[in-house]
């Protein structure tokens, strides 16, 4: 696999200097790529291959989490490729880390040396793919194509390692999500918080998991514990006050709503809470407009759209379906596109609209990748029902009545 190592100086020193004046550097055998803010690092993220990360900062802060967080949802619980740079660093900072699994500190005097050693182990490590996390990364890179026959594919290769391997197998969690089977998500995910209940990203999976299949109050004391380890964590409260507004307990949702709104006021999860109370109320169209304020909307809500959407269509609203459609397909999580295009397929042909069905069909193919025997057959009854239609005989309105 391709790969870089992305540095991030939060420090705004000079590390880019330092690391190509340094002889060590050229041991490294990875291209290194240099960020000095939030939004260089999240561009490289998004568009590098895979890519071990380096983080030089003094402190813990807002911007270190959201790296960590945008590294772990595209590459997954990789400890070994991930470092901190700071000699001294508080137990506060350590702990922070720690729970996005990160347990790698370096030194500021040595960090060169170090990091381009541990740049060497990752390249051997990624260069054989009989290694845990050549066969992890895998999986994780083909959730990250939302190619969802290209995961179902990755998945076999890791069917022995996440029975051991608590990085496996909360990839494999998220594959199963990925391709719409949660029961398989939510044991994955027990499986991985078994063999490491410290990284926990994987209760929060799990609490969500259970939340989207229905176990409110499963998810609630998954989350309620989560809360306990750490009670300025803006994505926990969001998640208990979904959790619930599912359970009808709108007083206590409100709580951790505004709770989330202090910590937050401008974030997407908090936007999110207050569209799923609107849902519940019956306020659609207020929801609605709520939709262009959010990003990477997560199963959960993406579920809540999609059933939306059904009923719209069902009740022989489909232009507003696909609308809905439209804008929810913008907002959540690649590799839940596909379930939305589909939805539209089908609301399209409630419309009759047969042309505009099968360009969805094309796009829902493209997202899911390779073969899609489910969308193959709606294809061809589409196809069929449009060429009846074509067929049918014009029927004529009838003849005015004069006098």
């Amino acid at each position: 696999m391709e790969m870089t190592c992305l540095i991030v100086d939060l420090n705004a020193g000079d590390a880019e200097a330092k690391w190509n004046a340094s002889p060590a550097s050229k041991k490294a055998l990875l291209e290194a790529k240099f960020a000095v803010n939030l939004e260089q690092a999240q561009d490289l993220i998004k568009s590098a291959l895979t890519s071990p990360m380096v983080i030089i900062s003094k402190d813990f802060s807002p911007e270190i989490k959201a790296l960590l967080s945008e590294y772990q949802a595209a590459f997954g619980p990789m400890s070994d490729f991930q470092v901190i740079v700071n000699s001294d660093p508080s137990p506060q900072f350590m702990m922070s880390v720690f729970e996005f699994g990160v347990e790698q500190f370096v030194a500021d005097e040595t960090w060169v040396e170090d990091v381009s050693a541990i740049c060497r182990d990752v390249d051997t490590k990624m260069r054989d793919p009989e290694s845990p996390e050549y066969r992890t990364m895998s999986l994780v890179m083909a959730v990250r194509s939302a190619d969802a026959g290209h995961i179902t594919e990755a998945q076999a290769g890791v069917a022995d390692l996440a029975t051991y391997d608590f990085r496996a197998a909360y990839a494999n969690g998220k594959a199963s999500e990925a391709t719409g089977d949660y029961s398989a998500a939510i044991d994955n995910y027990r499986n991985a918080t078994g063999m490491n209940k410290l990284f926990r990203p994987v209760s929060t999976r799990l609490g969500e998991a259970c939340l989207i299949t229905g176990r409110v109050d499963e998810a609630i004391e998954i989350f309620k514990k989560l809360e306990r380890s750490n009670p300025s964590d803006i994505d926990r409260k969001a998640s208990l006050a979904l959790s619930y507004i599912e359970k009808g307990d709108f007083e206590t949702a409100q709580k951790y709503s505004a709770e989330a709104e202090q910590l937050d006021p401008g974030s997407s999860r908090v936007v999110e809470i207050k569209a799923q109370v609107l849902l519940c109320q019956g306020n659609f169209n207020e929801a609605f407009g709520m939709l262009d304020k959010m990003s990477d909307v997560g199963p959960f809500f993406a579920a809540k759209l999609n059933d939306l959407g059904i009923k719209l269509s069902k009740a022989g609203k489909g232009k507003s379906a696909l609308a809905l459609y439209q804008k929810a397909h913008k907002i959540v999580r690649n590799e839940l596109k596909y379930k939305i295009t589909l939805n539209a397929v089908l609301a399209c042909r409630r419309l009759g609209e047969f042309d505009m069905a099968l360009k969805y069909v094309a796009r829902c193919a493209k997202e899911y990748g390779s073969l899609f025997p489910k969308l193959a057959k709606i294809k061809e009854t589409l196809e069929s029902e449009r060429a009846q239609k074509a067929q049918a005989p014009a029927i004529n309105p009838p003849p005015k009545q004069v006098g």
